[in-house]
């Protein structure tokens, strides 16, 4: 909850953020531009209800930010999280005398702060007050921008976009500090005009009597801002007098024993024992990489839930994975870490636990039929155009019969069932995909009938048994995959498929897992090295028949 309200409170700060600095980068064309754009961007924040919820966006901002601060156990950050807290820290008391002087004075004293009056005020009366608001500006910015990065850098679409957020993220305030200036030089060269300082301070109805009681409240308003601030420091600090020395410990692989603060986070933990450990989103919950696998102790842990129980489904990670930021150990405590420190928010997207855990899965394996003839009939360009539609269409199959793609062969993939749930969802599931796939496969080949010298044909094979399932690869392009004699053991029951001239071979694993009756079905069995009893199969020869749907 503490993180959506934070979002939330800092998206419409943002959005407001990002009208005002917009509607100031119209000062380089004149003040009429400035009040018609003022009147098209900022007037539904006038509306009781945009103040309202701009109000409250402010309030619950501060005070999440505040909870966050206390709620820490360890305050060794990264550089952005430093210049982020500091920067919020000090943006409210820069504000202060803007906020009195202009929407408490046009509330309170009746002042009509017009852009001419506002310009007037921070570049004559005050010059020491505009050059100020310019770096309040440029601070509010960048610590809306960095908000904005770590909550965004985490999601998949994230970086194909990264360049065109930067650009925007340059150019909004600096034409709006251009717009600004621009305007603040128009007002200096106009000083001489006749009555021009009177003419601006009548039409914004400006009473001195009203306004110096306001500005009396700035300087105390200030100092209270500031104590507020560092209240939270001074809560933990109380905080760490009052608790007892804890006896609660990280056992890490390598014999480490990291001592747990009551109450931290096993992040929290690994950070203030100078325990270099992954958490790109900087411990919210969002990017998977403080991710590890508990060892021992993990019966005393509060189950997941919230924001780590939506990573962890999103992830599909394995029974025992938990967000390092998120457990908050009880107990003494064995954990890995499943991710190095250096991991980056891509890796984050990697699913599975990582970790090599032996697993009963159910493999499928499928490849094409005469893809070399396919190869020579074709020209280059079509073989890629058609393999990519197959390969889209049997990735399809896969995804919404619940199976995970774990490996390519240039003709042919392999998926892998009962990642999640139990052994009979995993092998149902997996013949319900290798029927998709068929179906898949037949209205393909209708819809690509003009571009096909002749319709494609797969051979299946399913195999269901003991596997290595974890993390494999390069370590910038690791999937989660499989190895061992059940994997194997489908390969080549898919390559059998063309010798019995079928579609589809299953062994008599997989029917038992799945619960399956193969009473009436054509059976064979084939001997494998290593084995000393052959493996039994089924060659489907009407797997719309036999399949379940």
């Amino acid at each position: 909850m503490q993180a959506r309200l934070r979002a939330l409170s800092g998206s419409v700060l943002f959005a407001y953020l990002s009208c005002h600095l917009l509607n100031h980068a119209f000062g380089l064309i004149s003040f009429d531009a400035l009040g018609i754009a003022h009147d098209i961007l900022m007037e539904i924040w006038r509306t009781p209800l945009g103040s309202f919820i701009l109000i409250s966006a402010m309030v619950t901002h501060i005070a999440v930010a505040f909870l966050s601060v206390y709620k820490r156990r360890t305050l060794k950050l990264t550089g952005l999280e430093i210049t982020q807290i500091l920067s919020g820290f000090v943006i409210p008391m820069l504000m202060v005398n803007h906020i009195i002087g202009t929407r408490v004075a046009e509330e309170i004293a009746g002042i009509e702060p017009t852009y001419e009056y506002v310009i007037a005020a921070l570049w004559v009366a005050s010059p020491v007050l505009g050059v100020l608001q310019a770096i309040t500006l440029v601070l509010a910015w960048m610590h809306g921008c960095i908000g904005l990065y770590l909550w965004l850098r985490v999601k998949p679409w994230y970086q194909n976009w990264q360049r065109e957020l930067t650009v925007v993220a340059i150019i909004l305030p600096v034409l709006s500090l251009a717009g600004y200036v621009s305007a603040g030089f128009e007002i200096l060269f106009e000083l001489d005009r006749d009555h021009m300082i009177s003419t601006i301070l009548e039409n914004a109805r400006y009473n001195s009597s009203a306004i110096e009681p306001l500005q009396a409240l700035v300087t105390p308003i200030t100092f209270g801002l500031a104590l507020l601030g560092v209240a939270p420091f001074g809560a933990r600090k109380l905080r760490a007098v009052l608790e007892q020395k804890s006896r609660i410990l990280l056992l890490l692989p390598d014999g480490t024993k990291v001592p747990v603060p009551a109450g931290a986070t096993a992040l929290e933990a690994l950070r203030s024992s100078g325990r270099p450990h992954a958490a790109v989103c900087g411990g919210r919950g969002r990017c998977t990489t403080c991710r590890v696998k508990i060892l021992e102790g993990g019966d005393v842990l509060e189950p997941p839930e919230g924001l780590e129980l939506t990573a962890l489904t999103r992830i599909k990670a394995m029974a025992g994975v938990r967000l390092a930021c998120q457990i908050r150990p009880k107990d003494s405590l064995g954990i890995s870490p499943l991710l190095p420190p250096t991991a980056t928010a891509k890796d984050g997207q990697q699913l599975g636990g990582l970790e090599g855990e032996e697993r009963r899965v159910t493999s499928l394996f499928i490849d094409i039929r005469a893809s070399t003839k396919l190869a020579e009939e074709k020209l280059p360009y079509d073989v890629l155009f058609i393999l990519n539609q197959f390969f889209s269409e049997m990735s399809s199959a896969i995804t919404e019969t619940n199976g995970h793609y774990a490996q390519f062969n240039g003709d042919g993939l392999m998926a892998l069932y009962g990642l999640m749930g139990t052994e009979e969802d995993g092998a149902r599931s997996a013949l319900k995909g290798a029927r998709a796939m068929l179906n898949r496969l037949e209205a393909l080949n209708k819809s690509l009938a003009s571009e096909l010298p002749f319709p494609l044909r797969v051979g299946i094979g399913l195999h269901h048994g003991e596997a290595i399932v974890g993390a494999m690869g390069p370590p910038r392009a690791q999937i989660t995959s499989a190895i061992g004699d059940t994997i194997n053991i489908a390969a080549r029951l898919e390559g059998l498929t063309k010798t019995h001239d079928v579609s589809v071979i299953f062994s008599q694993e997989v029917a038992q897992a799945a619960g399956m009756d193969t009473t009436g079905l054509e059976r064979s069995e084939v001997p494998v090295r290593g084995r000393t009893a052959p493996v039994v199969f089924f060659p489907i020869r009407d797997p719309n028949r036999i399949l379940p749907l």
